[in-house]
């Protein structure tokens, strides 16, 4: 088990805490905790993502998203070619990997967004294309 170590390190802080009674006064003692938003992902990615969020970094939703506004921006002003073609590609796997943690934690509804205005009855924003865009649903 790889996090083996860590796991004896947080347990004998959690039982440190226990004894010295830091938790007896805590909002919500002896009720059922609230379903956290990543029960879906397996117990080494789910503790990789905590470790991430306490270290301050921006969960892997926001990473995508910050990256599929760049590459919609290079995809329309990609030349047509290989080049944009690789563009395209990777816009279409970072849209699938975001579909899929928004599918995990259930925040699926919100992928429609990403899907382009024209989804919503808009007209398509200047510059994008069926091809620009990453495939709906799945």
């Amino acid at each position: 088990m790889a996090f083996k170590g860590l796991e004896h390190l947080v347990e004998s802080r959690i039982q440190a805490s226990i004894a010295r009674g830091d938790f007896d006064r805590l909002p919500g003692r002896g009720k059922p905790l609230k379903d956290d938003d990543l029960s879906g992902l397996g117990r080494e990615e789910r503790l990789g993502v905590l470790l991430a969020r306490c270290a301050g970094s921006a969960p892997e939703e926001v990473k995508l998203l910050r990256q599929i506004a760049e590459l919609r921006e290079a995809v329309a002003r990609a030349p047509e070619g290989a080049a944009r073609r690789k563009l395209v590609k990777a816009l279409r796997d970072a849209t699938l990997r975001l579909s899929v943690l928004f599918e995990v934690s259930g925040k699926h509804v919100l992928v429609n967004l990403l899907n382009g205005p024209e989804q919503a009855g808009n007209e398509p924003s200047p510059g994008t294309s069926a091809e620009t865009r990453p495939p709906r649903g799945r």
